[in-house]
């Protein structure tokens, strides 16, 4: 039995639809990181599953129990579904101190509370702040208050949304580590809103793609990387490029031509003679004797790597390579199959 189960849950808010026809399963124990752009219908799923919206349509239970579903008017009100919540508003109790805020969400008796609080505190690091009330901290301290708070009770489903936004980069990689450790130690699945492709990276068991109301995908970090569905979660993995071209077939090999040279690709949904939107992660571009030509935009350090980024000669292609190149610069660049994605254009082109 499944932890948590929607069946084509469908949301609107006037005329405009939300979310539509959303079907996916948790288990216990699992993370899953939820992404998508800004109005994709992340918050607006995460608030359905906790009971503060109810669906129009479809149907939602918890534990195999229904929670949700607007057919039999069966809905079980937030408070009733037992679940861990950290939302971007903090949310914490103002009269309360760091401490009594966690120990209020906390089981046991008081001992335990307290101990389980002061734990939380430390792998939080807020030790320093636990006499302090909400309007005392930074909202970066009120955001680890928050999520100390939700795990104190050790709930077996956790909803996150953005629950690390509001972090500065040093502490977000700390509470990675920590929230991943907790959750693991206490068997606490987690539904965690993020638009940071390291914390899909670092944190998932499983990736869910939300793309204007619609799951696109969900599969495991490393077959989401190798398979992307769409144009976003290409870019989402790490591709460059958007430019245009059309798709052709040269020795039964599906590829685009780029500033005249013919690459292969990898293309989804597109037969050859449509134009599609081509995209080129950075680890499929490299420096060649035989190969397209490029100039040299500049080049940036990123953290113990660099980014060259180029323009293809005679094209309007963009294209990145992991290289480091001193400008000024032109070259040639070969290009692997494997890292060449095209889809349907849908009028997109970056």
């Amino acid at each position: 039995m499944s932890l948590l189960h929607a069946e084509q849950l469908s949301k609107r808010f006037g005329r405009h639809p939300v979310l539509k026809d959303v079907s996916f399963t948790m288990n216990a124990g699992e993370f899953v990181v939820l992404i998508g752009g800004s109005g994709s219908g992340k918050t607006t799923l995460l608030r359905l599953i906790a009971g503060l919206e109810r669906a129009d349509s479809g149907a939602l239970s918890l534990r195999g129990a229904t929670v949700d579903e607007p057919r039999s008017t069966t809905f079980i009100p937030a408070e009733r579904r037992g679940l861990g919540m950290v939302f971007q508003d903090y949310a914490l109790w103002p009269h309360f101190t760091s401490l009594q805020n966690i120990e209020a969400a906390a089981r046991g008796a008081a001992p335990v509370r307290r101990k389980r609080a002061l734990e939380l505190l430390e792998r939080m690091g807020l030790e320093a702040f636990m006499s302090k009330r909400p309007h005392e901290l930074s909202g970066g301290q009120q955001q680890r208050v928050g999520i100390a708070r939700a795990l104190a009770a050790n709930p077996d489903l956790l909803l996150c949304d953005e629950a690390l936004s509001s972090l500065d980069s040093d502490i977000r990689e700390r509470l990675r580590v920590e929230i991943r450790a907790l959750a693991r130690e206490a068997g606490t699945a987690v539904l965690f809103v993020s638009h940071d492709p390291l914390d899909a990276w670092r944190l998932a068991d499983r990736i869910a793609v939300l793309e204007n109301g619609v799951l696109t995908q969900t599969a495991t970090p490393d077959a989401l990387y190798a398979e992307p569905a769409s144009a976003r979660v290409a870019r989402f993995t790490g591709a460059t490029g958007g430019f245009l071209a059309a798709v052709e077939c040269n020795d039964g090999k599906p590829g685009v031509r780029i500033n005249g040279s013919f690459v292969p690709a990898r293309v989804h949904a597109l037969d050859p003679g449509q134009t599609g939107i081509v995209y080129v992660r950075p680890e499929g571009v490299s420096l060649a004797n035989d190969g397209i030509a490029a100039e040299l935009q500049f080049c940036a350090f990123e953290a113990g790597t660099y980014r060259a980024y180029w323009r293809i000669i005679g094209s309007d292609a963009k294209l990145c390579s992991r290289e480091r190149v001193k400008p000024p610069s032109r070259a040639r660049l070969a290009i692997t199959a494997d890292h060449v994605l095209v889809f349907p254009s849908d009028g997109e082109a970056f």
